[in-house]
């Protein structure tokens, strides 16, 4: 069931045991508001826009409610999308992409059909292990986004997932021009994920370019924001990407500590795929003998 506005309108200003008076204020009278309440009149857009202001609401929230306090669509859509992590996830992946696929055959949306590209590069990379199927659906998505004159919080998530199948001095530039746009809507954007989610990545790329010593400057951004905004999950990759560097920088003992340590938070708090998506990039990045699957699957003395 879909409420109408009005009634969405008039619910949560009886919650919160506000008046018409009070939510009208000085922009327009209280018999207009209550036209719109009683669904009699649509607001104009700043009408609408001083009445969410006005309940403390946000235009998310409102669709919440409206949907009967359930996603439907496209928002669903973009919020299973922010809530991807890894290519390693790649059941979810599938639902995202079958959602896309659903909703594509009825709307025509740009958004969902990025991500939908998004999620068959995130595929192709998954199996194929190489950019050569990937790059086709992320050069589709970057050819739209390249011509935008700003990116917002789903343009960054996109480019987030696609920047790094491009040659390194352009992939290099593409992040840093979305860390800059991240850092400039830091206190709205939607995703306080998104600048960690890129300082990871560029890690790896460098990483893989052989670029150790500015991979090793990123790696320590990348821990840095991870503990600065508690994503615990992504501070285990860090650790175990800045273990492999300090590897690759002729200092194997504390690289192994750290790579032990970015396993033992997977451990702890029970991220079994993430564990093993590390231990693979591990065995993939450098030759290391060491016994990584008994950190996860160690006794630690606590009963489940």
């Amino acid at each position: 069931m879909k409420y109408q506005l009005g009634e969405v309108l008039k619910k949560v200003r009886q919650s919160k045991r506000y008046t018409q008076k009070y939510i009208a204020g000085d922009q327009m009278s209280r018999a207009t508001y209550a036209k719109i309440e009683a669904c009699d009149m649509q607001p104009t857009v700043g009408k609408f826009m001083h009445i969410l202001k006005k309940l403390d609401l946000s235009y998310e929230e409102l669709t919440y409610i409206q949907n009967s306090y359930s996603l439907n669509g496209k928002d669903e859509i973009v919020h299973d999308f922010f809530k991807l992590t890894t290519s390693a996830e790649i059941e979810k992946v599938y639902a995202v992409n079958s959602k896309c696929t659903q909703y594509l055959k009825c709307h025509s949306d740009s958004v969902v059909q990025d991500i939908h590209y998004v999620c068959e590069a995130m595929t192709a990379l998954h199996f194929e292990k190489t950019f050569d199927h990937a790059f086709p659906y992320a050069n589709k998505v970057w050819e739209r986004l390249s011509k935008l004159d700003n990116w917002y919080s789903i343009e960054l998530k996109l480019i987030n997932n696609i920047f790094f199948y491009f040659p390194l001095e352009t992939s290099i530039s593409i992040a840093e021009r979305a860390l800059k746009e991240i850092d400039r809507f830091s206190y709205i954007i939607k995703s306080n994920e998104l600048k960690s989610s890129y300082l990871l990545n560029l890690t790896i790329l460098l990483f893989k370019n052989n670029k150790y010593e500015e991979a090793y400057e990123y790696a320590n951004k990348a821990i840095e924001e991870c503990i600065k905004i508690k994503r615990f999950e992504g501070l285990s990759v860090a650790y175990t990407r800045k273990g492999l560097l300090l590897m690759k920088l002729g200092k194997p003992d504390e690289g192994t500590k750290l790579i032990h340590k970015g396993l033992s938070i997977c451990k702890v708090l029970d991220l079994d795929s993430m564990g093993k998506a590390i231990i693979q990039e591990v065995h993939e990045l450098v030759a290391i003998d060491l016994p990584l699957d008994q950190i996860l699957n160690k006794d630690d003395g606590f009963s489940h």
